[in-house]
């Protein structure tokens, strides 16, 4: 076999070409050169074959190759001219020519980070974390949305407050001054992505590093999650019929600074914190100076 930088662009480029793994065939050329000028094979400065006879070579379109030649000019491979296409100067040259399969730890990393858990129409009803999806009111949403785009558009296209809508915040606000009895502005509420974000930003704006942090024994593993990002030592606590029951020793022996509980709705015992355990929790809380996190865990649900 030939020595990679003793074949020609011609010999390199002009193997055949076909469909497969859903890659298009221009798709198919671009990864080629960008493998070879990575390798080096295709050195800096490298004229290209010219289209017209590449692609009577590969026995595809002209324009199959133009298109795949252009979309590799916009990314900064190739550079043309009158004379035709050229490697650019900013590719690697030979001598450090990349491994391409020393990335793979890296593909392995991306992998972990996808969900593990995709929804399925077949999956057993009652799974944690998973709503009644076949029941969601589309209809109504639909219209809802389609009043708010009728009003303003071009205004939700723009970057709003960090902090949220204000219609939704107030919103929010009487909402829990109705069913809560929380005081409260729509000024002190924050919209998050979602629980886990919210525990994020909990813990990187009321703890430092090396503080304790209690979470319920069993419980949301997102808290921990959080809490262990955040360089917390997370002390578990163990959950009974009235919710989290911490004794007096474990406030003396590991004081926290931030305390997670779901007293609504223990997540996923489902036990209701007593009203006496909520006030000494609060008790507690205040004379150590611990911050308290309540994820109001299914607290809107009702029977009816």
């Amino acid at each position: 076999m030939p020595d990679a930088r003793s074949t020609s662009p011609v010999q390199l480029l002009s193997a055949p070409l076909a469909l497969r793994g859903g890659e298009t065939l221009q798709q198919q050329l671009c990864q080629r050169v960008k493998r070879a000028i990575l390798a080096g094979q295709l050195p800096a400065g490298t004229r290209l074959p010219a289209t017209r006879q590449l692609a009577q070579d590969l026995q595809v379109s002209r324009n199959t190759v133009i298109n795949a030649w252009t979309q590799l000019q916009a990314e900064g491979y190739l550079i043309s001219d009158r004379q035709g296409s050229r490697v650019s100067p900013i590719a690697l040259p030979a001598q450090a020519a990349v491994d391409i399969g020393s990335q793979a730890p890296v593909a392995e990393r991306v992998a972990m980070l996808r969900s593990g858990h995709r929804y399925s129409s077949e999956e057993m009803p009652l799974r944690a974390g998973v709503p009644a999806l076949t029941h969601f009111p589309f209809a109504a949403w639909r219209r809802a949305l389609n009043r708010v785009l009728n009003d303003t558009p071009q205004r939700l296209l723009g970057y709003g407050d960090p902090l949220g809508e204000m219609a939704l915040r107030e919103a929010l606000a009487q909402h829990l001054s109705l069913t809560r009895g929380v005081r409260c502005q729509p000024q002190q509420i924050v919209i998050t992505e979602g629980a886990q974000q919210v525990l994020s930003l909990c813990v990187t704006l009321l703890s430092n590093p090396g503080d304790t942090g209690w979470v319920e024994d069993p419980g949301y593993r997102g808290a921990k999650a959080a809490m262990l990002a955040g360089n917390l030592r997370v002390q578990a606590v163990a959950v009974d019929e009235q919710g989290l029951a911490p004794d007096d020793r474990l406030w003396q022996s590991a004081p926290p600074r931030l305390v997670f509980c779901s007293p609504t709705h223990q997540y996923p015992t489902g036990a209701v914190m007593s009203a006496a355990r909520r006030l000494a929790l609060l008790a507690q809380a205040q004379a150590h100076q611990a911050w308290i996190i309540e994820d109001d865990y299914d607290g809107d649900f009702r029977y009816v």
